[in-house]
């Protein structure tokens, strides 16, 4: 009887400690649900590391360093890479804008800075860009403001003149002949039929040349319809006292029949009295454009974050107070500006995306790159 029980206590243990080695066994199996990936495995899901956004870097002519362009593009590349780091803008100073524009049409920058002029002297192949061959063309991109182009003389001497006519006959700095605004001057001259001797200068020089009588009147221009003033005219009005010299009634009616838009604006942006508050001028706009080389959703994406930081660049720049009130307004307007004078110059797909986005598109207008 005791040899019975020793034996069945036997097995029992034997069964025991066979159990035993089985659970520890199986404890060290790894369940379905906690086993890791071994190197040569790929995890199933939600491991794996996206790729690192690329960086677009855009080299961005603009006019000379002292320029309003040169100014706004700077403040706007510096907002834009703190927003968006993988889109980089290294703006270029240029001769000027038309400089920076042959420059992109012969492939040398991958965008640049231009005015409705000057894209439909391109686009017509006339004035600036009479038997120039441009390898591509540049898109409307961005608009960002105008620039109201007007008169200034001595104001010692000022009383000598009370409309643009009284200078016909005189030497005068029309602004440097490749600009827009000297342009755009010019061309309103011309259209009044006023007879003028237009004397090249460096723009340092100016101040010195109207106090010598060198020249008796120099075009000045504001920016964003009054707010704003290139670097080089902030030292010409400190080291010089000039007056603004605004066309007279019938002269404004005359520009605008021969279709020269004028605008009339506060004369808040010049740094001392000016004799007036208000500074009646031609008017042009001006933006940052590129061609098909740049993306369509990386100019979509520029747009969006102008539009985002557009009071910020305002405060930076007051160039930008217009695209500040609004942004989707001041770009259609721009392009009817250049659209109501027939020339059709095509809207870069980053904007047309933009503008599709907010209602605005009209079916006029192309699409860079659309037949």
């Amino acid at each position: 009887m005791a040899s019975a029980r020793i034996a069945a206590l036997v097995v029992a243990i034997v069964v025991v400690a066979a159990i035993a080695v089985a659970v520890f066994m199986l404890s060290q199996q790894p369940g379905p649900s906690t086993a890791s990936p071994t190197p040569t495995e790929k995890p199933e899901t939600g491991t794996a590391t996206p790729p690192a956004a690329e960086k677009v870097v855009i080299r961005w002519a603009t006019s000379k360093s002292t320029s309003a362009g040169y100014r706004a593009m700077t403040v706007l590349a510096n907002v834009l890479r703190e927003v968006e780091p993988n889109i980089v803008i290294e703006p270029i100073a240029t001769p000027g804008a038309v400089a920076g524009m042959k420059g992109f049409a012969k492939g040398e920058y991958d965008a640049c800075y231009a005015a409705d002029i000057s894209l439909e002297e391109m686009y017509t192949g006339t004035g600036r860009f009479k038997d120039f061959k441009p390898e591509r063309y540049p898109y409307q991109t961005i608009w960002v403001y105008t620039l109201e182009i007007g008169i200034a003389v001595p104001k010692d001497k000022a009383d000598q003149f009370k409309c643009w006519k009284d200078l016909d006959g005189k030497k005068i700095f029309t602004l440097p002949l490749l600009w827009d605004v000297g342009t755009a001057l010019r061309k309103a001259l011309d259209a009044l039929g006023i007879k003028y001797e237009h004397v090249e200068l460096d723009l340092d020089a100016v101040a010195t040349a109207l106090k010598r009588g060198d020249i008796v009147a120099t075009g000045v221009y504001t920016s964003a319809g009054g707010r704003g003033l290139a670097g080089w005219e902030q030292q010409l009005f400190i080291q010089a006292d000039l007056a603004i010299l605004n066309p007279c009634p019938d002269e404004i009616e005359a520009l605008r029949k021969a279709g020269i838009p004028v605008a009339e604006v506060p004369a808040e942006a010049f740094p001392k009295d000016v004799g007036t508050d208000k500074f009646i001028g031609v008017l042009i706009y001006y933006g940052f454009h590129t061609g098909l080389n740049i993306p369509e959703e990386t100019v979509y994406k520029i747009l969006k974050i102008v539009e985002e930081n557009a009071d910020r660049l305002a405060k930076l720049d007051k160039s930008f107070s217009q695209i500040a009130e609004d942004m989707v307004g001041f770009q259609v307007e721009a392009i009817d500006a250049l659209y109501k004078r027939g020339i059709e110059v095509p809207i870069h797909p980053g904007l047309a995306k933009y503008l599709k986005e907010k209602g605005v598109w009209k079916d006029e207008w192309k699409i860079a790159g659309e037949d």
